[in-house]
């Protein structure tokens, strides 16, 4: 995965040197990261005379109800083609069926319906288009209901339209799906327009294994900035079940007693739904004194949908030992694993964030600060940076985020 940007802060005790760090940081680092998911391109195939092109939104998150549109046309002409009956299934990742029909019909050239997506991942549409000759089940069938190139551009120009009797023809387009998100909107105490989006890293939430959410605030208005030093109260709830909650609010002026923090405007957690269905999310964010938004105090809530565990099998998984990769496991020593690493000069380091917070690998020290060797930027839950360090010697570095993140890189 290329380097790409998200938020991700941790459950810290406030530190104002953490408002500085953060101005290090241009707005257009901050948020690529809302950028960086794959989008969907209108995809268009064609074969001997009928083209097909399938819309499909820009982009998909799981569990959204998802509009799709495929349209039907004579290549040579363009001219849609009525009268079509379909033939449809949609796949996940895994090849699993998650919808199907055989009844599907298009009377003027265009077949829409609408699916969930369950998981990340590319899914696909397979389709087969079969036309509509004179003959069905040893029976004529009416001109009018034949399959034409409507060169008249409407149904009831049958009567000179040339019949397209194209037979059966089977396609299959991609369909890129990003993780559960949802964004909420809300008036804050100055009468700003905050965003607030709720999203996963995991490709599917399900029961009983963990899942790390990230829960991101924002400026509606104007460029978008993220909004900084925010602190969230979460609680997770499925009927009466609690999952998970914050403690109380220590203060009517600032809940300062377990609630969770984003110096960048993003705050993320990990848990575990025990049981497939619907989960409410509640979180009560509220802004400080060095917040770049005075928003005040906001209530939003989201709802989580969770799938079956369907494998009742222990998966066992081996350990995979990566040559020259540096693992960047957080705020839990040793921080970077390894934390010493030895390589040859010329060879290529990778660090792979595995954290589900934002951190960087920058060449220096907590107390000297960054000495311009070699600089990560922000690293999201997932991405990774690569680094070739020619000259021999000892590198020390540090994340400038959380500088208690230290390590060293020594080349031979």
């Amino acid at each position: 995965m290329k380097k790409q940007l998200s938020i991700t802060t941790s459950i810290l005790s406030f530190a104002l040197v953490a408002f500085f760090i953060v101005g290090e940081y241009t707005y257009e680092e901050q948020t690529a990261f809302a950028n960086s998911t794959i989008e969907n391109t209108p995809g268009i195939q064609s074969t001997e005379n009928i083209t097909l092109d399938l819309v499909a939104p820009n982009t998909i998150h799981a569990m959204e109800n998802t509009p799709i549109q495929i349209n039907i046309s004579d290549s040579e002409s363009g001219a849609p083609i009525s009268h079509v009956d379909w033939a449809l299934v949609v796949k996940d990742p895994n090849g699993a069926i998650i919808w199907k029909t055989t009844t599907a019909h298009s009377h003027a050239g265009k077949m829409n319906f609408n699916v969930a997506f369950p998981m990340a991942g590319v899914s696909t549409v397979s389709l087969t288009a079969n036309s509509i000759g004179p003959k069905m089940m040893g029976m004529d069938v009416p001109s009018k209901a034949f399959s034409h190139t409507m060169l008249s551009g409407k149904l009831s120009g049958f009567e000179t339209d040339p019949a397209n009797n194209f037979g059966s023809r089977t396609f299959e387009f991609p369909i890129n799906v990003a993780p559960q998100k949802q964004i909420r909107t809300i008036t804050g105490a100055d009468g700003t327009q905050i965003n607030v989006e709720f999203e996963t890293t995991n490709d599917k939430i399900v029961a009983g294994l963990p899942t790390t959410l990230l829960l991101t605030t924002s400026n509606a208005e104007g460029e978008n900035p993220m909004i900084n030093h925010v602190d969230a109260l979460i609680k997770i709830r499925k009927g009466y079940y609690i999952g998970a909650q914050s403690a109380e609010r220590g203060s009517e002026m600032m809940p300062m007693n377990g609630a969770l923090h984003g110096h960048l405007g993003q705050v993320s957690f990990t848990t575990i739904f025990p049981s497939a269905g619907s989960y409410l999310i509640s979180a009560e964010l509220n802004s400080l004194g060095v917040s770049n938004v005075q928003f005040g105090m906001q209530k939003v809530r989201f709802i989580v949908q969770v799938a079956e565990n369907s494998d009742s099998n222990v998966i066992q998984v081996n350990e995979v030992t990566k040559t020259n990769t540096v693992d960047i496991i957080g705020m839990e020593a040793p921080f970077y694993s390894p934390s010493n690493i030895t390589v040859k000069a010329g060879e290529e380091i990778t660090f792979d964030n595995v954290d589900a917070n934002f951190h960087t690998v920058t060449s220096g020290d907590p107390e000297s600060g960054p000495d311009g060797k070699f600089d990560s930027g922000l690293l999201s839950a997932g991405d990774t940076y690569t680094l070739t360090i020619n000259e021999p010697g000892t590198y020390q570095y540090y994340c400038t985020i959380h500088t208690s993140m230290v390590g060293t890189i020594t080349v031979t």
